[in-house]
């Protein structure tokens, strides 16, 4: 196995993440580019899209977090 038990978990987790912190990125470029990036839909798509992807994120390492406390305290 190459790396830890949590990194594993959390591997997932961290990809989700990563992907909605690019896509908040490219909002804000486009965002401090033109002010007027609220009238575009296609950038209201970008933006909750990419905050729902940074919710899953975070809520899939919390998950795998807390199942690596678990498994790690049920050891004897």
């Amino acid at each position: 196995m190459i790396g830890s038990p949590l990194l594993q978990r959390c591997a997932l987790g961290l990809w989700f993440l990563a992907l909605g912190a690019l896509g908040l990125l490219r909002w804000w470029m486009r965002y401090a580019r033109d002010a007027q990036v609220f009238a575009d839909a296609v950038m209201h798509i970008w933006l909750w899209g990419s905050l729902a992807l940074a919710a899953i994120g975070l809520i899939w390492i919390a998950r795998a977090v807390a199942a690596h406390r678990r498994h790690r305290d049920a050891r004897p």
